[in-house]
């Protein structure tokens, strides 16, 4: 901690206990999230890779926040040296600027994996209008923040006497729109899984990884409750419940959007909920083309190209494009306009013809 403040109480553990928790849990999900990605070869999307920026500007929010803390973030202001003051406040600033960054990358990111997933026509657009909408107020309230004074420097640096938008205002706005879309992310799911040929028990499972997500909107009703009373305390490095709110937020909103890729962990967690649910296997795609076995199956030939002379062909299945593994497998093959479950299978088929062996067998 820098030297020059007066010692007394502190709030600062409202900001660093968040901190190092979420330091450690929330790239864990993110490992598992990537990990699966890689392990299902299913590959990585723009979906991957904007969580991934919405955790590095989370990660920047909490940095911040805990270097803020070292001058003196957390204590009475009347407790801090001048210049202190200035540094704890002018990094919180910043952190605001990301916050409103990383929470809408996040809700981009969940939109774009369930462009992955679901195919049917109105939920697509619906996706892709939400996300516009999202992007269109991530840009705006970032900017917002930013030019939140005239100068800049006021939004920290009160001796200036800048002009200043309504932060209660801003803030509460923000946490409405927040909270509106969340619910919308929650609830577009719902009906495409429900009206699926899944089995009930696979339904609700799947229901309930999306439901999740409820915990971020919890979150954030939690948060928008203590922002009139940080945004009009006098001791503005002392009260910052909301602060604290902020790192939650944040943070679940990221592992969340990472649930769906966390299966096994979940099955591990609610045994209940997840059981006779798992994911896809080549066994589920077995067949065979002797009469002995099922109707309307064929096995592939996995032996030597050449046998005796006879022709053979070879089919390589590939599933590097689906999103099964999030999903229970269908009982029934139905089909993607029907269940509104994406679901891609790339064959490919390589077929030689042995010359000779048709000479020597005519």
């Amino acid at each position: 901690m820098v030297s020059g403040n007066t010692p007394g109480e502190s709030n600062a553990a409202q900001v660093r206990v968040p901190c190092v928790v979420f330091f450690i849990l929330t790239p864990i999900f993110l490992l598992i999230r990537f990990w699966s990605r890689i392990a299902k070869s299913s590959g990585l999307g723009w979906d991957d890779w904007t969580i991934l920026l919405s955790f590095a500007c989370a990660l920047t929010v909490q940095i911040l926040m805990m270097i803020s803390c070292e001058y003196g973030f957390g204590q009475h202001i009347k407790n801090l040296a001048p210049e202190n003051k200035l540094m704890a406040l002018k990094l919180f600033y910043v952190a605001q600027i990301f916050y409103k960054l990383t929470i809408n990358l996040t809700k981009i990111s969940i939109l774009l994996l369930y462009l992955r997933i679901f195919v049917q026509r109105w939920f697509r657009i619906s996706c892709r209008t939400l996300m516009a909408l999202i992007t269109c107020y991530m840009i705006a309230t970032t900017a917002s923040s930013i030019w939140q004074c005239k100068p800049i420097r006021g939004a920290w640096d009160k001796s200036m006497q800048p002009t200043c938008i309504s932060l209660t205002k801003n803030w509460y706005a923000n946490a409405g729109f927040s909270i509106a879309t969340d619910v919308l992310i929650l609830m577009l799911p719902m009906q495409p899984i429900w009206a699926s040929q899944l089995s009930v028990a696979h339904k609700r499972a799947l229901m309930l990884v999306f439901a999740m997500g409820s915990f971020v909107t919890v979150t954030s009703i939690m948060r928008a409750t203590t922002l009139r009373f940080s945004t009009t305390s006098p001791d503005t490095t002392y009260d910052i419940t909301s602060t604290l709110w902020t790192m939650i937020e944040e943070n679940m909103a990221i592992i969340c959007a990472c649930l769906p890729m966390c299966r096994m962990l979940l099955a591990i967690l609610f045994p209940s909920w997840f059981a006779g649910s798992k994911a896809s296997s080549s066994e589920d795609y077995v067949l065979s083309d002797r009469s002995g076995d099922q109707a309307g199956g064929w096995r592939p030939y996995v032996g030597p190209r050449h046998a005796e002379g006879f022709n053979q062909s070879e089919v390589l299945r590939t599933d590097g494009a689906s999103e099964e593994y999030i999903l229970d497998s269908l009982k029934n093959n139905d089909a993607p306009s029907e269940v509104g479950i994406m679901r891609k299978t790339t064959y490919g088929v390589t077929y030689e013809t042995d010359t000779e062996a048709k000479t020597q067998y005519q």
